[in-house]
């Protein structure tokens, strides 16, 4: 594990220790300028360091953290509150027909709601090949570190031959609803518009992988359209799912027009019809920024941050982060924290600045400790604390 301290100079101090019997930092931070609008200053505690090029981070019902690699394989972190001491544990987590290179490789992770009755746990995926590649979602089980019960339960049915665009986010609903954010395909923006194709949408399943009968669009199990809960999206990247049952999204735009969606059954909102960004060579990919029928952003990053994970912090522990959606930035390296409350997205404020750490991925804990992936390779899992007074302050809470 290493310890990095970042002053407002850019000053760093590394310092290396066992990987084995790792006890949590309290004294020592990776410290940032980031200062939120009530006075806060925000740091990062570096946790476990040296992991693999990582995407995704997800706390199961019993609070051990869970960490996806993009080449295969898992990490479980085991925290002991007792003695703030922690355990990594890495399971052999590679399916045959798995695809990497590109944006691809394994990605998100999810937990059933009922996991501590049933221990299933969701994975998306890319798979196929290079010219022919899709987004696939599998669920299995893992006692002993040995997975088990490995099962396919649903593939985009859109195939493409470009390795970008996948999407990959999945959030439950109290009801076991599953919702599956997919990418346009960078190539295929325009069937983001297409009903009929399951790329650029929101998609709604059941658990075991069928069309959702409530769907807006439902025809019969059989039928791509019948999964549709939304469309008219282009890279969605973050999907959360709110205690009172609220699905929100962001999606990465081109040069412009990044979005936090609220999002509604049946909605079109509106890529590539309608769009605030343009083009990366700075031409424009629609002259309409509405349209009737479709959608406005609740929020718009233009410019883009490219926004990656995001999480809805509801607890006591940071007062001031009660009810806001905490994104991650890969552009900017910063996390934003975006009041939400009652269907209503308020303006975002930035907690960290110039923490030269690509961020890929947010969650929080039940105790309320928020953790941070630190993009690249290695990998870097981080932990969000206050610092009000002096570099040595104590985190905000010990998990």
């Amino acid at each position: 594990m290493k310890i990095l301290v970042i002053f407002t100079a850019i000053f760093l101090i590394t310092i290396s220790v066992p990987l084995s019997a790792q006890q949590l930092p309290n004294d020592t931070v990776f410290k940032s300028t980031g200062q939120g609008s009530e006075g806060l200053k925000f740091e990062l505690l570096e946790v476990v360091g040296e992991l693999p090029r990582s995407w995704a981070l997800a706390f199961s019902p019993t609070d051990d953290l869970w960490i996806t690699h993009r080449e295969g394989g898992l990490s479980q972190i085991k925290f002991n509150s007792k003695d703030s001491n922690y355990q990594r544990v890495d399971i052999d987590f590679t399916p045959d027909d798995l695809l990497t290179g590109g944006q691809g490789g394994l990605l998100d992770i999810i937990f059933h709601p009922d996991y501590e009755q049933n221990q299933w746990i969701y994975a998306s995926y890319t798979t196929g090949t290079a010219n022919n590649n899709t987004l696939k979602i599998v669920r299995f089980k893992v006692e002993d570190t040995q997975i088990n019960e490995l099962e396919d339960i649903f593939e985009v049915a859109s195939a493409k031959d470009t390795p970008v665009h996948y999407g990959a986010r999945m959030a439950f609903s109290n009801t076991n609803a599953l919702f599956v954010a997919t990418g346009d395909g960078f190539d295929y923006r325009e069937q983001a518009q297409v009903k009929s194709s399951q790329l650029g949408k929101i998609l709604k399943m059941t658990d075991e992988g069928k069309a959702h009968p409530n769907n807006p669009f439902y025809e019969n199990e059989q039928s791509a359209v019948s999964y549709v809960y939304s469309l008219g999206h282009r890279n969605p990247q973050g999907l959360v799912m709110t205690g009172e049952q609220q699905l929100i999204s962001h999606e990465h735009g081109p040069a412009g027009g990044d979005e936090i969606n609220v999002i509604r059954a049946g909605a079109n909102y509106g890529w590539p019809v309608i769009t605030n960004g343009k083009d990366y060579i700075g031409a424009l990919i629609s002259p309409f920024t509405e349209y009737p029928g479709m959608e406005q952003p609740d929020l718009d990053w233009t410019p883009s941050i490219a926004p990656s994970g995001m999480t809805y912090y509801t607890h006591k522990v940071i007062p001031e982060l009660h009810q806001h959606l905490l994104v991650t930035s890969l552009k900017f390296k910063q996390i934003y924290a975006v009041p939400y409350s009652q269907g209503k997205v308020g303006k975002d404020r930035t907690l960290l600045l110039e923490t030269n750490v690509r961020l890929r991925d947010i969650e929080k804990d039940k105790q309320g400790n928020v953790w941070v992936l630190g993009d690249g390779e290695p990998a870097v899992l981080y932990k969000l604390a206050i610092s009000n007074t002096a570099p040595n302050a104590p985190t905000n809470a010990t998990p």
